[in-house]
């Protein structure tokens, strides 16, 4: 075999597998946007351990991320999927994602006002805010 023959195979499989990740990307990109459609970008923004609050529900909970999807553990479940979470009132809510500075109280001693009264004593920090018009 020649060398320009070994070169051209080498660049076309690079090529292959270049595209091939491409495609493979895109298509997890578009699986996210499908499952999650309006609420993707928290999906994209929120981080393990973070706070997420419906405040239509007042319900809150602790975020849980993996690759594919993105779970809440409440006070009441061990996880509900982030859709089901946002839009258990309505499909219109108003979602805060906070993120802790510190060490906070399990999810399962908690309730609404500790999660306010640890917004006010700024030891989480709003990290985004998604609210549907």
């Amino acid at each position: 075999m020649s060398r320009a023959l070994k070169n051209g195979f080498t660049i076309f499989i690079i090529a292959l597998i270049a595209v091939s990740g491409f495609i493979v990307f895109g298509l997890y990109l578009m699986e996210i946007e499908d499952h999650y459609g309006a609420y993707q970008e928290i999906y994209y923004i929120s981080k393990d351990s973070d706070i997420i609050v419906n405040e239509e529900t007042f319900e809150f909970g602790v975020v849980e991320k993996n690759w594919k999807r993105l779970n809440i553990r409440t006070k009441n479940k061990d996880s509900t999927d982030l859709y089901t979470f946002v839009t258990r009132a309505s499909y219109y809510s108003n979602i805060k994602i906070y993120r802790p500075k510190t060490e906070i109280v399990p999810i399962e001693k908690m309730n609404y006002s500790d999660v306010q009264k640890l917004i006010n004593e700024k030891k989480i920090k709003l990290i985004f805010e998604h609210q549907n018009d």
